[in-house]
């Protein structure tokens, strides 16, 4: 089977119009028209960033695979709510929270287990063996932070940086988990932080790609 038949198939099983899926894609309804009815291949990337959306292998994709044989009770249904990506936040040196207004769709049953979550995209790579770059972290304010978890965290009230959280009786430890050695520990001590107070924004709770990132 060819990957433009896949890809019909897979459309069709999650009862999505071309439109949909060149939405999910990145790319014209027109150029789902053209994979489909095997005029042209869609990308690697493009490829990659369909089987992200829907839970599956780009193999499955790519080589001859029964898209339609997939037991509908476990596969991820394609229904989505949108959240919002409220700026961006540093894996690295700490970075001005930008506001930006923008929804971001999200897998349903992630977005109904954190209703009151929202979505920040990562720079840098003090996180990256954890969380990449360019990613979109969804951060939830409501879940409790405990000493070892992944948290997104203001300095001085303005720069929010994501960084596994530690609080000591002294003061607050800001941890990286990066491939990068560059990236250090940052110590907030108790007195530090009468003039740079640490405020906990979230748990990171679930992470992914942007529909725009490269791979």
């Amino acid at each position: 089977m060819s990957i433009g038949k896949n890809i019909k198939r897979l459309r069709e099983l999650h009862n999505l119009s071309q439109k949909d899926l060149a939405e999910i894609a990145g790319v014209s309804d027109k150029a789902v028209s053209t994979w489909e009815n095997e005029i042209k291949e869609p990308r690697m990337g493009v490829i990659q960033k369909i089987a992200d959306h829907f839970g599956i292998l780009k193999s499955d994709i790519i080589e001859d695979q029964k898209i339609n044989s997939i037991n509908k009770e476990n596969a991820v249904t394609g229904d989505s709510i949108p959240l919002p990506l409220l700026g961006s936040i540093a894996a690295g040196v700490p970075l001005e929270m930008i506001p930006v207004l923008e929804m971001v769709n999200v897998p349903k049953e992630v977005a109904e287990t954190y209703p009151n979550s929202f979505l920040v995209k990562v720079s840098g790579d003090s996180m990256n063996k954890v969380v990449p770059s360019g990613a979109l972290a969804l951060i939830d304010p409501t879940a409790e932070v405990k000493n070892g978890d992944i948290a997104a965290v203001t300095v001085n009230g303005y720069d929010a940086t994501l960084k596994r959280f530690f609080k000591f009786q002294d003061g607050i430890t800001l941890e990286p988990e990066s491939y990068n050695p560059s990236n250090s520990t940052q110590f907030y001590s108790s007195k530090d932080q009468d003039h740079n107070p640490i405020h906990i924004k979230g748990k990171l709770v679930w992470y992914m790609a942007p529909l725009n990132m490269k791979f």
